[in-house]
């Protein structure tokens, strides 16, 4: 098994639906246009900011699918296969794998609440049951369980799952993974307003949202930081940046925020799917002042 070293932006594209909540192909083609012109460096369909958990099997299939199609090879891709049903997860591995996907990403299996042996169970089963590399996702707000320490020493050995976004907001849990798993697991920042401080402490990628609709200056961190360690730059980009980013995190609308983002930069993706609903217009007025405060400092020009 070839493990990818995950570097850059890694934009998880939001899903576009139409006003009769199908999904709009033709503004998934030109979004994923966008972004690439935006200079991200690899694309994930499937995840959270995709609205993986609104869609049907057939629905999920046929985005990896277009994906795949649209990309054509200019980028490296990976695909979000959380589910509840550990067949399914299997299967949307298996899709993936025959696209030419180079890894997959996977969350514990939201409302179950497995324990933590096992937690490690299953994803000992789903890695002997798939032929790609495995990132894991830890997002205890979202799943209920935590990716914790025993856990990640009970499928240590397993070479498959090779790279964790950590998505819990502690800087501590960062801090374990440094100190206990360095080498072992890459680290990938999932975790907006830390992003600064993850590529500090060595993360080389970021799986972000927010570039959905800031390509560009998700990519000026990006290289600032990880490709010129040019610290006191990243600093002042990442303060820039912190704002519109803070309120992404802790708003409690982070996919809302996304998608009114995108329709601020001239790529509308069009409404959630219920049952999650839209912005109020107060929400939608803060969080345009923040992106056009953004805009006008030009950190990406």
């Amino acid at each position: 098994m070839k493990i990818p070293q995950f570097e850059g932006i890694i934009n998880v594209i939001t899903t576009p639906f139409g006003a009769d909540g199908a999904i709009d192909y033709d503004v998934l083609e030109q979004h994923i246009e966008f972004v690439i012109a935006g200079g991200v460096h690899a694309i994930m369909p499937g995840g959270s900011t995709g609205e993986y958990y609104a869609q049907a099997f057939a629905e999920r299939r046929r985005v990896l699918e277009f994906v795949a199609d649209k990309v054509g090879g200019r980028l490296p891709i990976y695909a979000g296969v959380n589910s509840m049903q550990v067949d399914e997860i299997v299967a949307l591995a298996g899709v993936a794998t025959e696209l030419g996907y180079e890894a997959i990403m996977l969350a514990a299996p939201p409302y179950a609440l497995p324990t933590g042996p096992e937690l490690v169970a299953h994803f000992r089963n789903v890695a002997s049951r798939t032929a790609l590399p495995i990132i894991l996702y830890n997002f205890p707000a979202r799943t209920g369980v935590d990716m914790d320490l025993a856990f990640l020493e009970g499928i240590a050995d397993v070479e498959a799952i090779c790279a964790i976004k950590e998505s819990s907001g502690s800087f501590g849990r960062m801090l374990q993974h440094v100190a206990n798993f360095d080498g072992r697991y890459q680290r990938i920042c999932g975790f907006d307003d830390q992003a600064l401080d993850q590529f500090l402490w060595g993360a080389r990628s970021w799986i972000a949202g927010a570039s959905n609709f800031l390509p560009r200056e998700h990519v000026a961190l990006y290289q600032a930081c990880v490709l010129d360690g040019d610290w006191q730059r990243g600093k002042s980009l990442m303060q820039t940046m912190l704002p519109l980013i803070y309120l992404l995190e802790n708003g409690g609308k982070y996919i809302q925020y996304v998608k009114f983002g995108c329709e601020l930069a001239g790529v509308p993706v069009g409404p959630m799917r219920p049952p999650m609903g839209g912005l109020t217009s107060d929400e939608k007025a803060h969080f345009q002042r923040l992106y056009e405060s953004l805009k006008a400092a030009r950190i990406a020009a």
